[in-house]
């Protein structure tokens, strides 16, 4: 990376093997607003960019620093994306699924039931009474209440 100071301009080098090309041009796109950005080809795997301050008398210097700073930000962020596609396509595609619904009628009649899948709970209707009336966050009392209640329920009514 090099760059060089002009009359109200600076002009900054990079080498694509350090920097992706999609990260030079986000960082580009940030600075749009506060300046005139140029992007050129300065050699083999090398790009140049400009930056000239819609400002007179702005302190070019800055902004060459503040360039490779977002620049940094840039890769960053375009490695994370990339180590982590797999994981966004795969929340993306349940929630897409999901958003579908639970299958209607007809679905579930079309649904081949016979000894091998007449078990199955594709709605998660099925739970057992213990699931249903558990008590939660009571600690031990909660639990051997929960306890003696599924006994209860096994073993019949409880006359009260």
């Amino acid at each position: 990376m090099s760059f060089h100071l002009g009359e109200g301009s600076v002009r900054i080098e990079f080498d694509e093997g350090l920097y992706p090309k999609d990260a030079i041009y986000g960082a580009a796109y940030v600075f749009i607003d506060r300046c005139w950005v140029h992007l050129d080809r300065a050699g083999d795997r090398r790009i140049q960019v400009t930056l000239k301050s819609k400002k007179p008398g702005a302190d070019t210097q800055v902004y060459a620093g503040e360039f490779q700073n977002e620049l940094l930000g840039q890769a960053w962020r375009l490695r994370i994306v990339d180590e982590n596609k797999k994981l966004v396509e795969s929340i993306t595609a349940r929630a897409l699924g999901g958003a579908a619904g639970p299958p209607g009628l007809d679905e579930l009649l079309a649904m081949d039931i016979g000894e091998e899948t007449a078990f199955e709970d594709p709605l998660g209707i099925a739970m057992s009474w213990e699931e249903k009336y558990k008590k939660k966050g009571k600690g031990e009392g909660a639990k051997a209440e929960a306890e003696g209640a599924s006994g209860d329920a096994s073993g019949g009514e409880k006359a009260s």
